[in-house]
């Protein structure tokens, strides 16, 4: 008997929203880790007088990992390194192997086992800073860096006000004004460890 599909592609078609491309932000930040030192690269916003994780706009055709690590960079003047994890991703994995009987095989839904600079996750949220309406996307990659060299001066933009701020990991959720940005650190933490990275106590 032929199933009816149309109850669940009208469910399909009810939920999908579209956004055009003025109207969708895609930003790319880090979480980076100094993994000897137990600590996190946060900025003090000076103008909102909040902690933060670094991120910012990516540019035209600029790779999301590339634009994570520019804006961090621009934010703290630290040089970040991106991380390979084993992070569980919807991101289809390199090659899939042959079934027993020699057929191709569907890729999984979820993808481990590879290491991958794949981001750790994503915040959504309504734009608080465009003019016109806009859904906003940050998504975070994990990276490491010294917290004990010096940044460079002179990155930010003229109307930026941030400090670069090195915080041990078990006073993040203190500190990050936003839940959602605690998420992302927790998550990053709990992958770096699953990879078998080892960090120490600040």
């Amino acid at each position: 008997m032929a199933i009816d599909l149309q109850p669940w592609l009208d469910g399909i078609d009810a939920s999908m929203v579209f956004h055009p491309a003025n109207a969708f932000v895609i930003s790319c930040g880090t979480v980076t880790l100094d993994l000897s030192r137990g600590k996190v690269l946060l900025i003090w916003n000076r103008n909102l007088q909040i902690f933060q994780l670094p991120k910012g706009r990516r540019n035209i055709d600029e790779p999301m990992l590339n634009a994570a690590l520019r804006e961090t960079y621009e934010e703290t003047g630290v040089r970040a390194t991106p991380l390979k994890l084993n992070i569980a991703t919807r991101a289809t994995p390199p090659t899939v192997d042959e079934g027993a009987d020699g057929a191709a095989q569907k890729s999984p839904q979820i993808t481990e086992g590879h290491l991958s600079t794949e981001f750790v996750g994503t915040c959504l949220y309504p734009d608080p800073q465009s003019d016109t309406k806009a859904l906003k996307a940050v998504f975070f990659f994990v990276a490491t860096a010294d917290s004990t060299a010096t940044g460079d001066n002179g990155t930010q933009e003229a109307y930026e006000k941030l400090e670069a701020s090195w915080v041990p990991i078990a006073e993040v959720d203190q500190k990050l004004r936003f839940a959602s940005e605690v998420a992302v650190v927790t998550k990053a933490v709990a992958d770096i460890r699953k990879s078998g990275y080892t960090i120490n106590s600040a």
